[in-house]
């Protein structure tokens, strides 16, 4: 009995443990995207009034396109596992000292095919999972990418900064948007502009 039910729920269990894997590199990633927005934005005059220059990045490997508010780059925390069953990539962009924008994409050699429930399930499990120790969910909502079922949240962090993701599965695959910025600038386009810039690439 126990068996006939592991056997039917293992593939979302392996889901459940990529995302577990996925999301304990989220923290140390945005740390070090801040620090290197730390590192090109020393001078005080830029950082009051740091402008964005919006480009389009198009990620052809990882299929979308977006638009991040300054020049892109590969962040270099690579995630893969032994059997390559997951490969974990991430491109962000920093606008000033404290405001990050990162893709990163998920991707795993899953061959099942998710029920609507299934999905559901796994990207309210991302969701939970994205919250760390003294971060607060603000507000949580169910959205989609064309057929791609997907979760948004914000989340206020315990040192000030808000942050709002998005979460899609995309047949096998999960693809995550982050927007970090101080608690102030929750509203702020560039935002807005980043998440709502992203598109899948037609295969």
């Amino acid at each position: 009995m126990i068996w006939a039910i592991v056997k039917k729920w293992r593939y979302l269990l392996l889901g459940v443990a990529g995302l577990v894997i996925f999301l304990s590199v989220l923290d140390p990633v945005l740390e070090c995207v801040s620090r290197m927005a730390w590192r090109q934005r020393q001078s005080a005059a830029q950082a009051k009034q740091v402008i964005p220059r919006w480009r389009l990045f198009t990620n052809n490997e990882c299929g979308y396109v977006v638009e991040f508010p300054s020049k892109p780059f590969n962040n270099p925390y690579k995630l893969t596992n032994p059997q390559q069953v997951v490969s974990y990539r991430q491109f962000a962009s920093a606008l000033g000292s404290n405001r990050a924008f990162l893709v990163a994409t998920l991707v795993t050699g899953w061959t099942n095919n998710f029920s609507d429930e299934q999905v559901k399930l796994l990207l309210g499990k991302a969701m939970k999972g994205g919250l760390g120790e003294g971060d607060r969910l603000v507000a949580e909502r169910d959205i989609a990418l064309g057929t791609n079922l997907g979760r948004e949240a914000e989340i206020t962090k315990f040192d000030g900064s808000f942050l709002k993701m998005r979460f899609y599965q995309v047949e096998h695959d999960l693809q995550e948007l982050t927007a970090v910025v101080p608690l102030a600038e929750r509203e702020s386009t560039n935002v807005s502009r980043f998440l709502d810039s992203f598109r899948l690439l037609s295969k």
